[in-house]
């Protein structure tokens, strides 16, 4: 009965901490994010050798853990760890409409990187860069 009571307290203490994930949370997602993306950026850039299998395996990768970290920013969730800037939650259409930019360019890099043609690969590489660039230019601000 003490083990029961002793994880529903923990339970409770640690619900709100789960609840509003802070910014460093959101820098460790997004860190996978770039550890999964910058491979293949040294493939496109012929920095490494491209390998197929490699760079599918990366590719999918970063299918997945690209949605992770849109999943840590629920409302007014800033800390003093984050660079995100107020306009992702004063402005969450344009925000959600970079998520989607994003996601998409991502599924489509996932779908041509099967396809072994390199050049189709570097404009859709290319896209995904573009994509974050254009989200960390409006809600990403400097280091705090």
């Amino acid at each position: 009965m003490k083990l029961i009571l002793t994880a529903g307290l923990a339970a409770l203490v640690a619900m709100p901490a789960m609840a509003a994930p802070g910014g460093a949370e959101r820098q460790h997602a997004f860190k996978q994010v770039l550890l999964d993306f910058e491979p293949m950026g040294l493939m496109v850039r012929e920095r490494d050798p491209y390998k197929k299998g490699a760079f599918i395996q990366h590719a999918d990768a970063l299918k997945l853990a690209a949605r992770q970290p849109f999943t840590l920013f629920p409302p007014n969730s800033i800390d003093g760890k984050s660079r995100a800037k107020p306009e992702i939650w004063s402005q969450p259409a344009r925000f959600a409409a970079e998520k989607t930019r994003f996601f998409a360019a991502v599924d489509a890099l996932d779908t041509v990187a099967r396809s072994g043609d390199l050049a189709a690969i570097k404009k859709s590489y290319a896209v995904v860069a573009q994509s974050c660039k254009s989200c960390h230019d409006s809600f990403r601000g400097p280091e705090r």
